[in-house]
C-alpha cells in the first residue's frame, strides 16, 4: 500500500489523511491491508492528483500473507 507511483507525495497527504480516518472509522476487531485500502482508495483518488497504489513488491520473498490490522 502506497499513497502513489513514482511521484513524490507530501507527508500530510490526501492519502494519509483517509487512511488515518479509515483506521479511526474502523469498529471491526480485525482489518486486512486490502479490505482497508479499498475503504479510501476512492476518496483519495477524487481528492489528490496521486493514484494510490496497493500490490506485490515483486522478488522480496513474498509468499502471499497479508497484512492484518487490529484494533486496540
Amino acid at each position: 500500500m502506497t499513497s502513489g507511483n513514482l511521484k513524490e507525495v507530501p507527508d500530510k497527504s490526501v492519502f494519509l489523511q483517509y487512511l488515518v480516518k479509515r483506521l479511526n472509522e474502523n469498529t471491526e476487531k480485525y482489518i486486512s491491508a486490502d479490505q482497508l485500502f479499498a475503504s479510501f482508495r476512492i476518496a483519495v483518488m477524487n481528492n489528490s492528483t496521486t493514484e494510490p497504489q496497493f500490490g506485490t513488491i515483486q522478488n522480496a520473498g513474498d509468499e502471499g500473507g497479508e497484512f492484518i490490522f487490529i484494533r486496540k
